[in-house]
């Protein structure tokens, strides 16, 4: 009897196959939506932010860009990411890249016609701000900026933004902003914090983070909560790496003495002073050979010159 496999078949070897069984019609057009839905991971997070890509149409990529500047960069790079759509859908799915405005009437009829729906578009600020009515003591509040001695350019052009940041004020406080806690700007209705607020909130507390690991090198989330409570476990492996990083460039490869050394083991290894060996300090100093100081005729050794082979002796710790 044939050997069966345990357990359940997995879905990205189901799925192709299932499509592949429909006709070469139905797989076409399904790995035609394919590329426009995974077209970050084609492109890259970059340019997927500033293209949108509005379709295929036999054979063209239809694409919208509203940076010029990148849009030329994508134009030179026409055939390589002709080549990277094809390459992501398993077969010659394009034969070229087109710029063009965005469709705003999607029509999915037809496998050499497919398109995607665009998502909402983000609310227009300036063009709202523009609509918003400013009172007389407001424009005569503005008026006032500036004296018959400055330079005529410069007032217009300081009364014109005092105008322009009153009516953004009365706008925000129709979308219910409210003050930020810490300065009193208006912020966003869900937002406990302006972004510069939150941001300098964000770098006080990764600073008490650093300062607990530069006490305690290796504490756990649990112990630098007992510090700072707000400390999550992303955080606390954010500034660790970043620590690791920085007190590696500063270790010499070859240095498994000095005081920087054992911290960075700690750091890296999250051991207790008790449990910091000879042996776990030559081990993390080799898996960090190459982010470690190192000079310029450094050849790395081979890895069983540095952990030995074979089984541990009975009683040996």
């Amino acid at each position: 009897m044939a050997k069966r496999t345990p357990g359940l078949e997995k879905v990205k070897s189901v799925i192709p196959r299932w499509v592949h069984g429909k006709g070469a019609a139905f797989e076409k057009r399904f790995f035609m939506h394919w590329v426009l839905w995974h077209w970050e991971d084609i492109v890259g997070p970059f340019n997927a932010r500033h293209t949108e890509p509005q379709g295929i149409r036999k054979e063209i990529l239809y694409l919208y860009c509203g940076n010029p500047s990148l849009r030329n960069n994508l134009i030179m790079m026409q055939e390589q990411i002709t080549q990277m759509v094809n390459n992501y859908a398993g077969q010659k799915m394009i034969a070229g890249i087109a710029f063009c405005r965005r469709w705003e009437h999607p029509d999915t009829d037809g496998i050499d016609d497919i398109r995607i729906a665009h998502t909402q578009p983000e609310y227009n600020w300036g063009k709202n701000r523009q609509q918003v009515l400013l009172t007389a003591e407001e424009m005569q509040e503005s008026e006032q900026i500036g004296s018959d001695g400055m330079d005529s350019d410069i007032v217009a052009r300081a009364r014109e933004l005092f105008r322009k940041h009153v009516q953004m004020e009365k706008l925000r406080a129709s979308k219910e902003w409210h003050p930020c806690v810490d300065c009193g700007t208006l912020c966003p209705k869900d937002e406990l914090r302006c972004p510069v607020c939150a941001r300098n909130q964000r770098e006080a507390l990764a600073a008490r983070v650093r300062q607990v690991l530069r006490d305690i090198p290796w504490a756990r989330c649990k112990e630098v909560r007992e510090y700072v409570p707000e400390c999550t476990p992303k955080l606390l492996n954010e500034q660790r790496a970043s620590m690791v990083q920085q007190l590696a460039s500063e270790v010499d490869v070859s240095d498994t003495e000095s005081i920087k050394a054992k911290n960075l083991v700690m750091l890296y290894r999250c051991l207790p002073p008790e449990q910091l060996t000879e042996d776990e300090i030559v081990r993390t100093i080799y898996r960090l050979r190459f982010n470690l100081h190192r000079p310029k005729d450094y050849k790395a050794p081979k890895r069983y010159s540095v952990i030995k082979l074979g089984k541990k002796v009975r009683g040996e710790h």
